[in-house]
């Protein structure tokens, strides 16, 4: 094996926990975007402010995937209800602890402040564990049901950002040299909701069925993020036992 492609496989499985919508990894060199689980106050895996930052840049960089699709964070916990007037989250330096309101779905808005990430302010949850957090990008077609390709590629660019400063630096430069939003290198996967069983890619008037595998019990799809026959408009919609069958 090449010393790239194991410098692949190491951020593929770095990545793994770092990113949105699936629950655990399947093969090296397969990414699944994940959430990322806090597991603390201030050592938990909520990244640095300036690296939030480097996030909210990544949004404005490559906002075209979704221009009308605000830049959100939402928090989850894991295997249970979520009671988030039970929360507080807060952004803090060795001086100042600013709060950030999370609304009732758990949604929350970061401001940006370079001050704040200049004097190395941390994201801190007063929660020790149990709780997930994750870029949330919907366009208006977008849904739990009716997953929109653009705002998937523009989330993907946005975690990559957040998380890649917490790599070793050989391992940045091969996430550098490969651009794994947009690389048949490095395959993302999303996860199905429980009871679906099968995603239909609706584009340019196409309805096409799309290819799953099976892992652990669960099923997941491959996301295209490379094939340019897919353009960002792209809605792939997830489909049930019970609704009619696709054509």
């Amino acid at each position: 094996m090449s010393l790239f492609c194991k410098k692949i496989m190491a951020i593929s499985v770095l990545l793994s926990s770092s990113l949105y919508a699936a629950e655990t990894a399947s093969s090296p060199e397969i990414i699944k975007i994940d959430t990322v689980s806090t597991s603390g106050l201030k050592d938990a895996d909520w990244k640095p402010y300036a690296s939030m930052l480097k996030g909210m840049d990544a949004y404005d960089k490559f906002k075209y995937h979704a221009p009308t699709a605000p830049l959100k964070f939402i928090i989850k916990r894991q295997g249970g209800k979520t009671a988030f007037s039970e929360l507080a989250l807060r952004i803090e330096d060795e001086g100042n602890s600013i709060a950030v309101p999370i609304a009732e779905d758990g949604t929350f808005i970061l401001p940006r402040d370079q001050e704040l990430a200049d004097k190395k302010a941390e994201m801190v949850l007063n929660q020790k564990k149990g709780y997930q957090w994750t870029a949330r990008i919907l366009s208006a077609n977008s849904s739990e049901n009716t997953w929109r390709l653009g705002d998937m590629r523009l989330q993907c660019e946005v975690m990559i950002a957040i998380n890649k400063d917490g790599l070793p630096f050989y391992q940045r430069a091969a996430l550098l040299a490969i651009d794994p939003c947009h690389s048949s290198v490095v395959g993302f996967t999303r996860v199905l909701p429980a009871k679906a069983n099968a995603i239909i890619a609706i584009y340019s008037g196409k309805r096409e069925k799309v290819e799953l595998h099976e892992e652990d019990g669960k099923l997941g799809f491959r996301i295209p993020f490379h094939e340019d026959k897919y353009p960002d408009d792209t809605l792939f919609e997830v489909q049930y036992p019970d609704q009619a069958a696709i054509k």
